[in-house]
């Protein structure tokens, strides 16, 4: 687990986004306030597959919408 806390106001930023891709998961992270812009804000962190332990519970979060799996039977 981690937190990632913003520069601008001084805060935890929330994980609202997570993004698998063949080497690594990709987090996004933003401010839940009306004082900073998540255009200007926004923190997106990169983590190599065989270091990221957040996986799991990233996949059961809501804003996760899993891909399709070319490898998967059906898929």
């Amino acid at each position: 687990m981690m937190s990632v806390k913003c520069g601008n106001c001084d805060t935890y930023q929330t994980v609202v986004g997570f993004k698998k891709l063949p080497e690594k998961n990709v987090y996004t992270y933003e401010c839940e306030n009306e004082i900073c812009d998540p255009n200007v804000t926004r923190t997106i962190v990169e983590v190599p597959k065989e270091f990221d332990n957040s996986t799991k519970r990233a996949e059961e979060l809501p804003y996760y919408a899993a891909e399709e799996d070319p490898d998967a039977p059906g898929g």
